[in-house]
């Protein structure tokens, strides 16, 4: 499902960037009590340091400091590039070798050799590996309709995802409906049309809809996207969230309500929030379209 495919790499949203990492020390190779990050410049290198959603029966517990991600970097001319090393959390750290590969997510933006700066993962889907930068053909299809914001300044350092700017959440709405709703269906049966970056209404089994897609980043990083299908006097509402594995799941999600739906589909560790209404959507389209429909 291309939606999950946007989200479920690096690719794919904050309209605006949430700080969740707080000022460094003086001696960058460490991180004294009550900092959120770790810059070591001199190994080229930085962690994240999350905080955790704990979920048991009905209920959450919020713990600090819990595990971090490490990363290293480097430079090509103005590019910067970055490497996942492991989390702690599955036992690794930035000095295994099993996570030292020479592979990365590319960023520009800032100042060449220089890590501070505003930096970001750019529209085309480029990637670094074994010393060569690559980027997809955009007429491919292959540009990232989200992408990363990493901010590093003397006192802060902060990860976040924003919506790309030309994102138009109705073509992917206009895709899943050719691709997926309507992929039994006669071409003589049914007619698209997308109004604007929000819109698309179809005709199918003699039914009317107007289907509707939104798309937005809350500032502490959940990505939210919704699609509404309206026939007649029947709506039917899908809700899709999400907030990058790499990113802090923000303190607001810890609630029995939001983490229970996401440890019946993510058991693993560290967490990964994702969840969605599909049980209660997909009947109620079928029923709307009269017909069969996986979304």
């Amino acid at each position: 499902m291309k939606l999950n495919q946007i989200l479920g790499i690096t690719s794919l949203l904050a309209l605006a960037s949430l700080p969740f990492l707080a000022a460094c020390s003086d001696d960058s190779s460490s991180a004294a009590s009550g900092e959120k990050y770790i810059l070591d410049e001199a190994n080229q290198k930085f962690a994240l340091i999350y905080d955790r959603c704990y979920t048991s029966e009905n209920t959450t517990r919020w713990d600090e400091y819990v595990d971090t991600t490490w990363f290293h970097y480097k430079f090509i001319g103005d590019t910067l590039v970055v490497i996942k090393d492991g989390n702690t959390a599955d036992g690794s750290s930035n000095d295994d070798e099993e996570y030292n590969r020479d592979e990365g997510e590319v960023y520009v933006g800032g100042s060449e050799s220089s890590i501070f700066g505003s930096w970001k993962t750019t529209k085309e889907r480029c990637y670094y590996e074994d010393g060569e930068i690559d980027c997809e053909d955009d007429e491919d299809g292959s540009s990232n309709e989200a992408i990363f914001t990493l901010d590093i300044s003397k006192n802060n350092l902060t990860m976040s995802w924003e919506l790309e700017k030309s994102y138009c959440p109705a073509e992917e709405l206009e895709f899943k409906l050719e691709e997926v709703v309507l992929y039994d269906i006669d071409e003589a049966d049914y007619s698209i049309t997308r109004s604007g970056c929000n819109t698309v209404k179809f005709k199918v089994n003699g039914k009317s809809v107007t289907a509707t897609a939104t798309a937005s980043i809350s500032k502490d990083n959940v990505a939210t996207f919704e699609h509404t299908y309206s026939s007649g006097d029947k709506t039917c509402h899908y809700v899709f969230k999400k907030v990058h594995k790499l990113l802090q799941i923000p303190e607001s999600l810890c609630n029995a309500d939001d983490m229970s739906k996401y440890m019946k589909k993510e058991p693993g560790y560290p967490h990964k929030y994702q969840v969605n209404n599909e049980d209660e959507f997909i009947p109620c389209l079928s029923e709307m379209l009269g017909m069969e429909v996986e979304y």
